[in-house]
């Protein structure tokens, strides 16, 4: 078995180095770019499972490397809340 995980593609707050937490913001066209740069890689490969953080960046991720369609949104991929 193999398993592949992916962190999502660059947003604003990452390139400036900004902990973007619970935060929903989009990824920066350079994110974009890498996110379709992985699809040829992993369509590869078929997948029996594909879980995604609800939150938009990664939905997006996902969707861009061509894994949207058989995704399941888990809200436990969610990252953590650490409070103010």
């Amino acid at each position: 078995m193999n398993l592949f995980a992916i962190r999502h593609g660059e947003t604003a707050w990452s390139l400036s180095g900004q902990h973007t937490g619970t935060t929903n913001i989009p990824l920066t066209e350079s994110g974009r770019r890498l996110a379709e740069r992985m699809r040829p890689v992993l369509a590869k490969n078929a997948f029996a499972l594909v879980l995604c953080s609800p939150m938009q960046r990664a939905r997006e991720t996902c969707q861009l490397a061509g894994l949207g369609d058989p995704a399941v949104i888990d809200d436990d991929l969610v990252e953590w809340n650490y409070g103010e």
